[in-house]
């Protein structure tokens, strides 16, 4: 596979990492709201990721250019990257992540299947709305989570060239952007100015669209509490599962040290105890522990207080350009 070839999934890959991230989240809330969609979510999702895989790897047309989306999405010309939002640019790609409504689809709408919409519609009519919801949750986490990878593919830039010699072939590269004429000197600390004013331009994106967004679009997270009932029961059930595998992995008569343990819970003398007593109370503990998981899992007492994710993430990302800027200043405060 070539260099672009790689760097191109990488970018595919990247954008996806930081959009799972914000699916499961959602899917997180919106099961608590509505707990029967549970069996169901993980199917729309993938179907719905893997459709907007295929749109990031993409072409669309400017001019003589022809760049794939992903690429688009965290590249520095913020003009094609609006575009990709417009609802009426040629290089829109808002109705390729949402289905439009069958009135809107002209001959093809005489087909009763013809987009994920009508796909899950035809299996389960309900299920259509949560296509919608998802599409929209797409629309909505893309831009961020483009963004997102942007700011980590900046901050190892800025960190490449404060770390490592800067070669003359590299500091060429930079003339054009930095409007330097031929013959000029182009120096570390204009490198290192030029990439951290990126990684700030790329940071005031993700906190516009704080202030922009409506309060429908906003994610809310609600952290599993330390020590909660749920993260107990878990750590019993992984006991009682490494428990059980262990008796079901030896044949024949328990050891003396397990027959009198199981004789006391099991209320039995201890010549009595069988292996297969044993093996049978530890599914039964399971069986329990998986019934009472399920119901810690579905209240919220066990939660702690919701909060805006992203509200979170854009202060983290504040922190982490202060912190890459600092480590930048030893250059930055280089005599010119």
């Amino acid at each position: 596979m070539s260099t672009v070839g790689r760097a191109q999934d990488r970018n595919v890959d990247g954008i996806l990492h930081y959009l799972h991230d914000y699916l499961n989240v959602r899917q997180q809330q919106a099961i608590r709201v509505n707990p029967r969609i549970a069996n169901v979510i993980d199917d729309v999702v993938w179907a719905q990721v893997e459709n907007l895989k295929q749109i990031l790897q993409g072409l669309k047309s400017f001019g003589p250019e022809r760049i794939r989306v992903a690429d688009i999405l965290v590249g520095d010309d913020d003009l094609k990257r609006k575009a990709l939002f417009s609802h009426s640019d040629q290089n829109s790609i808002v109705h390729e992540i949402i289905n439009r409504p069958d009135d809107q689809h002209g001959r093809v709408a005489e087909l009763a299947i013809h987009d994920m919409r009508t796909l899950f519609r035809a299996m389960d009519p309900s299920l259509e709305n949560i296509v919608q919801l998802i599409q929209h949750w797409l629309l909505w986490d893309l831009p961020d989570a483009a963004d997102l990878f942007h700011f980590d593919l900046q901050v190892a830039r800025c960190a490449y060239l404060r770390t490592n010699p800067v070669t003359d072939e590299i500091r060429e590269r930079y003339r054009a952007a930095l409007h330097k004429r031929p013959g000029d000197t182009i120096s570390d600390k204009d490198l290192i100015s030029f990439e951290l004013q990126r990684l700030e331009h790329i940071l005031n994106s993700f906190v516009l669209r704080r202030a922009e967004e409506k309060a429908y679009m906003m994610i809310i997270r609600r952290d599993e509490m330390v020590g909660s009932a749920s993260s107990q029961e878990v750590l019993r059930l992984a006991e009682h599962l490494r428990i059980l595998e262990a008796l079901e992995k030896e044949s024949g008569p328990l050891p003396e040290q397990l027959k009198e343990r199981y004789a006391k819970l099991l209320c039995r003398a201890v010549d009595e105890v069988t292996r297969e007593q044993a093996i049978d109370y530890e599914k039964k503990l399971i069986a329990e522990g998986k019934r009472r998981l399920h119901g810690y899992l579905e209240d919220d007492r066990y939660r702690g207080e919701a909060y805006d994710y992203k509200k979170v993430q854009m202060q983290q990302l504040k922190e982490r350009f202060t912190a890459e800027q600092k480590k930048c200043e030893p250059i930055l405060q280089t005599p010119s």
